[in-house]
This record gives C-alpha cells, sequence and structure tokens, in this order.
C-alpha cells in the first residue's frame, strides 16, 4: 500500500502545482482513462498530456488527496477533495469525491471518477 499512497501523494501534489512534465511522467505508457471534461476516452500518453493541460488551463480546479484505500479488484480508491473556484478566487464549490487507480509497474495505468463512493 505504501508505494500506491507514495505515488498518489506525488500525483496529486504535481497536479496541484500544475506540473505537467511530473504528472506524465507518472503515467504507464498503457494509461487510459475516461474525459471527463470533454466526453470520450484517453488513451496514451499523448492524449493523457493534452487532457491534462487542458485541465490546468482551467482556472480554479483543486484537487487534494485525503486518503487511499486499496480494494481487493487490484484497483486503488483515492478520496479527494475537489475546490471550484471563481475567477476572482472566490469558492465555488467543494465536495469530495473517490477516483479509483489501477497502478501497474509503479505508474498509473487507469483512472476512473467513481460515481457514488465505494461503488469499484
Amino acid at each position: 500500500m505504501a508505494k500506491a499512497e507514495v505515488l498518489l501523494t506525488r500525483h496529486f501534489d504535481a497536479t496541484r502545482r500544475r506540473d505537467l512534465e511530473t504528472v506524465v511522467a507518472q503515467l504507464h505508457p498503457d494509461i487510459a482513462f475516461a474525459d471527463v471534461l470533454e466526453g470520450g476516452q484517453i488513451v496514451g500518453i499523448e492524449a493523457a498530456r493534452g487532457y491534462f493541460e487542458r485541465q490546468f488551463a482551467m482556472a480554479g480546479v483543486d484537487i487534494s488527496l485525503m486518503r487511499v484505500r486499496r480494494q481487493t479488484d487490484g484497483w486503488v480508491h483515492a478520496d479527494v477533495e475537489i475546490a471550484l473556484r471563481r475567477p476572482d478566487g472566490r469558492l465555488w464549490s467543494q465536495n469530495l469525491a473517490v477516483i479509483a487507480y489501477l497502478i501497474r509497474d509503479d505508474l498509473i495505468v487507469g483512472i476512473d471518477p467513481q460515481p457514488d463512493p465505494g461503488t469499484r
């Protein structure tokens, strides 16, 4: 569990800093996940790079890692807090969510935001 927690802690720290190169370096070459920004599917490193570039360009989206939990099916759940801010910096909304990660070779190979905590 410690390896997954270290990886996800680094991932969320790099995401919060909008450090694209560090985020991409943590992704497995076979990375695949749903595009929650525009719909469709993200497959491969270059598609993931583009996705994170678009995410980072959105002002005021911050995701903080709160807890990591390994699941029996090999996925790891990250309990997160998502804060959305208005262009002037004021908080617009703040929610708790669960994002499932599949980790292989100490890299993130799958990302699956959970519609309801505990569903994977």
